[in-house]
């Protein structure tokens, strides 16, 4: 028996081929259409993610680019402010640098050439660069000024290594016509390695992606690739991202391609498996008539080859699985690293999807989410607002970005949204906490506000003062001869009244001048150390007559309370104007004033907001309160209060409030308002205290007023009629007197005679003040007798000479029984030249 298989004629064996190349090719065709189609959604769905990615990284990169140059418009905003001034650039670039990202150096490049950097360590060679100098004009700079906008220069390499960009702002003040003139520039660096840090792009684009970042050059219109991470990118996804003056390129690909070669391999391996089954199964179907002599055989072989590939088959297809479940546990671990909120919702506003991030910032839990409209989830105004938001994102097809807050467990949250739309009239919304950056820029307007008020108080301050020191030299003349035409009139003229009147009137004005000295900070005149309590006790009478009848006083006095140094005249003018306004606050209705008394430790931080005052130092305090329950004060009345003559009642009133002011300023203390509308207000004043126990004050007994003098006395004054009137006290008081009209005069006299035996100087004149004619006189004559004479306090007078020997002081505007007191209590025994 032959048990060799029969050989095939050629024709069956050609028909079979030829039915089995057929099946394959069909099968080919099917299997790999059907795969590619799978092939081609899974690439798109794996762009569109990745493009997502670019995108949100292309917006993050914005954002910060434009809040880290915005630094320049900040400093431009303080330099028109102080009208070409920038005092404090230190402090501010300090700060500018902790609260903008990426900042390396804030410049101030005034006429075109760098004259500040903050910090200058590293940066000292750009000192005295000129940008438009034209030997070597800087393009961005030129550009600038050319547009009168903002430039960004770069990215170029630093001297001490690394990558940075330089933003100049053209700054431009009004003229004295109100024309607009060029200041100059205010620059900032941003490094790139710190920017890129701040903007965390590293954590938006995953570690599986390769980036790189280009500019198209403005000058020539080439491609200049200047930041990448990974490998080189041969189809990537772009994202376009607009910067003054240019635009960057952020382009994305993932790490390997597109395509995942595993997978690849596998679908050309199932299609092969798919084609080859085909093919097989029409070879078998046309080889059964041929093969039934050898079927056993084959039938053996064929179902061995079977279970090989079925086997075979079975493995692919759970490493296929295996793929599929690494890969979508990939994607919720990306999900759940984001900080993010990450909705997908339809144009009715209804939840359809949550992304699983990792973020806590949720207003309710997904599951309480999921299926319901925003009008079942958030109040009216607000779902309103979301859902509009929807509708105008998917009416203009591109993503709209809105801010917005929540109170979340108790919390306001804010958060910057970007919503952008889906096919099938859905919305992906992207939230991101942007809380404390809306906190920071509250922070900074808040310091602003500050610093513009005190600006403003100290501006009135300057002219109040030197209004008062003018007031008190005409007042000088007034007094003075109304005091000596008084002395010379017989008791029973007629006149006498009519020179009381004058006197009492200049007295007022005398007053008044005090009231804006006081305002100004120069307003001390006698100052001893004094017990608040005690002086609070002094004045009860005297305030209880000076309130409403409806008003009562109540006094919380804090025991014990250390001392503090000031005039007590004018802290008793500071409680009663407090005391006064609070009364006219209740009005005609019943009310309480509370008047309180106690010590603080204060720290720096406890000087954080509403404080009015000059920079004081942490330490004890004793501070008077008055509250009241009267009608109190909106925030616009509140911000006008301590301006000069100011009032919410009638007019004429006086500097009032803004006196209280200046007298706490000048007594190195501060003072806070509370107020608000129908519940009353609260002024709360804080002196400097040094705990030491306070001595009796003794009045010194009047000298008699038949002393005089004998002598010539030198006369240095700018005012005529103050000479004249000056002459003749010093006459009535038995002195010669020659006089001078300035420093310079009074020093050729001074050295030309041996007989002057006491200088009667004014502190404030032209060509040579007081203050430099005595530094003369005191060398050519150590022991000569200077009695200074001004407008200004003697607190304020007595600072500036400190331990340099004045002989006495009298203030304008003053009496003859003032200079007689002031002259009587000098040592003549010594008052002989040393020539």
């Amino acid at each position: 028996m032959n048990d060799a298989p029969t050989a095939s004629p050629p024709s069956d064996n050609l028909r079979v081929w030829s039915v089995t190349l057929l099946a394959f090719l069909i099968g080919l065709f099917l299997s790999g259409s059907t795969v590619l189609l799978y092939e081609s959604k899974r690439q798109d769905s794996r762009r569109q993610a990745v493009m997502d990615l670019t995108t949100n990284a292309g917006h993050d990169i914005q954002e910060y680019l434009n809040r880290s140059i915005s630094s320049t418009y900040a400093l431009a905003a303080v330099i028109r402010q102080g009208n070409g001034r920038i005092d404090n650039f230190q402090e501010l670039a300090r700060e500018m640098l902790d609260l903008y990202p990426g900042l390396s150096a804030l410049q101030l490049v005034p006429g075109g050439v760098v004259t500040e950097i903050f910090p200058l360590q590293g940066n000292e060679k750009a000192i005295g660069l000129n940008l438009l100098d034209k030997s070597h004009a800087n393009t961005e700079a030129v550009e600038a000024l050319r547009h009168g906008s903002l430039t960004l220069a770069g990215p170029f390499e630093l001297v001490q290594g690394g990558l940075a960009l330089m933003g100049r702002l053209p700054v431009y003040l009004k003229g004295a016509g109100g024309e607009k003139r060029f200041w100059g520039f205010t620059a900032a660096m941003i490094r790139l390695e710190s920017f890129f840090e701040a903007v965390h792009l590293q954590t938006t684009l995953t570690p599986d992606l390769n980036y790189r970042i280009s500019r198209i050059k403005p000058d020539t219109g080439t491609i200049d690739v200047f930041w990448n991470h990974g490998a080189p990118l041969v189809r990537p996804v772009s994202q376009h991202i607009s910067v003054p003056n240019g635009e960057w390129i952020l382009s994305v690909e993932p790490v390997g391609g597109w395509y995942a070669r595993q997978v690849v391999l596998g679908e050309v391996a199932l299609v092969l498996l798919l084609s080859s089954l085909g093919a097989l199964t029409a070879y078998w179907l046309v080889r059964q008539p041929i093969v039934l002599r050898r079927m056993v055989e084959e039938r053996t072989r064929e179902l061995s080859a079977t279970n090989a590939r079925l086997q075979t088959e079975v493995v692919e297809r759970k490493h296929a699985e295996q793929a599929l479940l690494a890969s979508e546990e990939k994607l919720r671990s990306i999900f759940a690293s984001l900080t993010d909120v990450i909705l997908v919702l339809d144009a009715e506003g209804r939840y359809l999807e949550i992304a699983p991030t990792s973020t806590k910032r949720l207003y309710r839990p997904p599951d309480e989410l999921v299926g319901r409209k925003i009008p079942d989830v958030f109040p009216g105004e607000l779902a309103d607002f979301f859902v509009s938001t929807i509708r105008k994102a998917l009416a203009a097809g591109k993503t709209i970005t809105v801010d917005y807050p929540l109170v979340i467990q108790g919390e306001e949250i804010w958060f910057t949204g970007n919503v952008t739309p889906m096919p099938g009239d859905r919305v992906i919304w992207s939230a991101h906490d942007i809380t404390q950056r809306k906190r920071a820029e509250e922070e900074r307007l808040k310091l602003e506000k500050q610093m513009l008020h005190a600006q403003k108080l100290e501006s009135l301050g300057v002219l109040a003062g030197g209004i008062a020191h003018d007031f008190n030299n005409i007042l000088t003349v007034i007094v003075g001869n109304t005091d000596l035409a008084l002395m010379r009139l017989a008791p029973e003229s007629p006149v006498i009244d009519n020179l009381r009147r004058i006197e009492t009137a200049a007295a007022r004005a005398s007053d008044l001048a005090h009231q804006m000295l006081a305002y100004s900070g120069k307003g001390h005149f006698v100052t001893e150390e004094l017990d608040l309590n005690r002086l609070v006790e002094e004045m009860g009478q005297m305030l209880s007559v000076s309130v409403s009848k409806k008003a009562q006083l109540v006094y919380n006095l804090g025991r014990p309370l250390p001392s503090i140094t000031g005039d007590a005249t004018q802290i008793r003018q500071v409680l009663m104007n407090l005391v006064i306004n609070a009364s006219e606050a209740i009005g005609d209705e019943s009310g309480i004033i509370t008047i309180s008394t106690g010590r603080l430790e204060c720290t720096e931080p406890y000087f954080n907001g509403g404080w009015l005052s000059d920079p004081i130092q942490p330490g004890l305090y004793a501070y008077v309160e008055v509250s009241d329950n009267g009608c109190g004060m909106d925030r616009e009345t509140m911000a006008k209060i301590f301006d000069p003559f100011f009032t919410t009642k009638f007019t004429g009133r006086g500097l009032g409030m803004a006196a209280v002011l200046g007298i706490v300023r000048g007594h190195l203390g501060a003072i806070r308002v509370y107020s608000e509308p129908e519940k009353g207000s609260t002024f709360k004043v804080i002196l400097p205290a040094d705990g030491a126990a306070v001595e009796p004050h003794h009045a010194e007994s009047a000298p008699e007023q038949a002393w005089r003098g004998s002598g010539t006395v030198l006369l240095i004054d700018d005012e005529d009629t103050i000479r004249a009137l000056a002459s003749e006290m010093l006459g009535e008081l038995g002195f010669e007197v020659v006089t001078a009209a300035d420093g310079r005069e009074g020093m050729e006299i001074f050295r030309s005679r041996n007989d002057i035996v006491l200088v009667l100087l004014d502190l404030t004149m032209p060509h040579m003040d007081g203050e430099q004619c005595f530094r003369k006189l005191r060398r050519l004559d150590p022991r000569v007798k200077v009695v200074m004479s001004s407008g200004f306090s003697e607190h304020e007078v007595s600072g500036k000479f400190l331990g340099r020997g004045i002989s006495g002081f009298v203030q304008k505007p003053y009496k003859l029984s003032a200079l007689r007191d002031v002259l009587s209590s000098l040592n003549w025994e010594s008052s002989a030249r040393i020539r």
